[in-house]
């Protein structure tokens, strides 16, 4: 285990004053709980929430409830993740100062996540997706400051491509494997399957990896001074505020077709046929996330030599070509003799089949972002307070979701009741054009944030 004697060269000395290398198996266990965030957040957000929506208050206001309960749960995302993350850098007892927030968080993930399967309301989905929220964030946020502790200076991009790529693993299995689960078992036993795989990534990470960190600061005072502290302190890093606007928009657009391709199938190509619209979801987000996987760990160690931006750029614009295919996706754009074959083995239409096959290069963009993301934020933000600085962070991964949701469940509706626009249903078009651009921004807004290359 990592903690014993004998491994006294891997993580257990890799804490606060002097961290030395880690191993694979290292990163490994390091690594492991964003697969299991990831399982959880991509199988509820692009499968088990929209079918619940759907099936609680029908097709005609499933763009509204959903943006609603995207909204006012990922607002505690937004809010209390910097805050959880700041008092864990001050925090200091017997068990660590991100131990207890890790162990705490996930008990009260499982219990909320249990009330979320045992809802028979849209109100009572809303309760219990905030109360999940609140518990989620309360763990991401001083897991988040955690890994920095541990992390040498010159090992970032090796770690980041590890993180990257066990968000794609969580990401695939969320995508795939719930999605599965949800087809052929039910609703239940999807949501009982994140909740095993959040307590087996848990013990590990809380009970292998060192925290041993000094706290940086003495404890709040009271909640306007963990408010006040949380969210002034990173507006003095220009490059930070650059660096998260950019992540903001490139996400909005990742995370806005993730919402939205379950409406998109079953309104365009399956006409309320539940099982066929699971399948071809998960089949797009499927590809996306083997493709991000295969681009991850090369883009993360070649950002090492390369420098970030580059790759965070390369990574936008993919993206954005991706997502822009599907604003047209009424039109045959790749070649029959790719389509064709697809279309007839997953039994569906072609056109069904293109918009499938989008999602390799929105994936290869996805990938080449996410491995670089996190050890570009570390070259930026002070090594200290890493756990303000990484729940600050999550303002705009959290307020990529809240902000594409809203915009798109608000103006999916209207529009699909209007006239059809490039030959699908009006909304659709509408609310990828606006997610390309989200991406084309967002990748053009990374050119502000300078290189940082920090050494030891």
């Amino acid at each position: 285990m990592i903690h014993t004697a004998a491994a006294e060269g891997s993580v257990v000395g890799a804490v606060a004053r002097v961290r030395r290398n880690l191993s694979h198996f290292d990163f490994i266990v390091l690594s492991l709980y964003w697969i299991a965030i990831g399982y959880m957040w991509t199988s509820l957000g692009g499968l088990i929430i929209p079918d619940m929506v759907l099936q609680l208050v029908g097709r005609g206001h499933e763009g509204f409830a959903l943006g609603v309960l995207e909204g006012v749960g990922s607002l505690m995302a937004v809010v209390w993740q910097p805050v959880a993350g700041a008092l864990s850098d001050r925090t200091q007892t017997r068990f660590g100062r991100r131990h207890p927030y890790i162990l705490g968080g996930t008990v009260g993930d499982v219990l909320f996540l249990i009330g979320l399967a045992l809802s028979g309301s849209f109100g009572m989905v809303l309760i219990f997706y905030f109360l999940l929220q609140t518990a989620s964030n309360t763990a991401q946020g001083p897991y988040q400051g955690l890994m920095p502790d541990v992390v040498p200076v010159e090992q970032r991009g090796t770690a980041s491509g590890y993180f990257g790529v066990a968000n794609v693993i969580g990401l695939l299995a969320g995508t795939v494997g719930a999605g599965l689960i949800l087809a052929h078992v039910g609703r239940t036993a999807a949501i009982l399957s994140i909740c095993v795989l959040l307590v087996l990534t848990m013990l590990p990470t809380v009970l292998l990896i060192p925290d041993r960190a000094e706290r940086t600061a003495s404890q709040f005072k009271n909640a306007r001074e963990a408010i006040t502290t949380t969210f002034s302190r990173p507006l003095r890093y220009p490059s930070f505020l650059w660096l998260m606007a950019s992540r903001l928009l490139i996400l909005m657009g990742l995370v806005g077709v993730q919402s939205f391709v379950f409406f998109y199938f079953s309104n365009v190509f399956f006409h309320n046929d539940r099982k066929d619209t699971i399948t071809a979801s998960y089949t797009l987000l499927g590809l996306v996330i083997v493709a991000a996987f295969l681009a991850s760990w090369p883009a993360a160690r070649a950002s090492d030599r390369f420098g970030r931006r580059p790759f965070i750029v390369i990574g936008g614009l993919m993206g954005f070509a991706g997502v822009l295919m599907l604003v047209f996706s009424h039109y045959q754009l790749l070649p029959t003799q790719i389509v064709e074959p697809l279309a007839q083995r997953l039994k569906v239409p072609p056109l069904a089949a293109q918009a499938t096959l989008v999602g390799v290069l929105i994936g290869i963009g996805y990938g080449i972002f996410f491995s670089v993301d996190w050890a570009f934020i570390q070259d930026v933000i002070p090594a200290e307070e890493s756990g303000l600085f990484m729940g600050f962070s999550n303002i705009a991964t959290a307020g990529s979701g809240i902000i594409a949701r809203f915009i798109g469940g608000f103006l999916l509706d209207p529009f699909n009741h209007g006239p059809e626009i490039l030959g699908l249903p009006g909304g659709f078009p509408v609310i990828f054009s606006v997610f390309s651009a989200s991406l084309l921004i967002g990748a053009l807004l990374i050119l502000k944030v300078p290189e940082v290359r920090k050494r030891r």
